[in-house]
């Protein structure tokens, strides 16, 4: 492969990783914010759900099907997890986003915090 090919890949792996980390460290923190001992499944199906949405949305729906369908592959191909050091590097940041959504005012009437 040539330099430019190499350089490419590793620009475009690299992409995804650091997206994926990420996602990763906000969907942890919006996990926390959501979260209801009572609800744990429902908190996470709605995190799916709305991801599934925002791709729909963004990308179309046949572009985010074979998306969701190659996710699986992906990550067992690769043994995909996120270590505490890659998100050591972003978890200041996402603290902080997940801290402001705790205190955003509930739906009128309720006792939840935000969202």
């Amino acid at each position: 492969m040539s330099e430019t090919g190499q350089s490419q890949e590793r620009t475009n792996d690299d992409t995804i990783e650091r997206t994926a980390i990420v996602m990763y460290g906000l969907m942890e923190q919006l996990h926390d914010v959501l979260a209801v001992p009572e609800a744990q499944d429902d908190i996470s199906l709605g995190m799916l759900m709305g991801l599934s949405m925002y791709l729909d949305d963004k990308i179309g729906p046949f572009r985010t099907e074979r998306l969701m369908n190659s996710a699986p592959g992906i990550i067992l191909k690769t043994d995909a997890h996120v270590v505490r050091p890659q998100i050591d590097r972003f978890l200041p940041v996402l603290r902080a986003f997940g801290g402001h959504l705790a205190t955003l005012p509930g739906p009128a009437g309720s006792a939840e915090p935000g969202l």
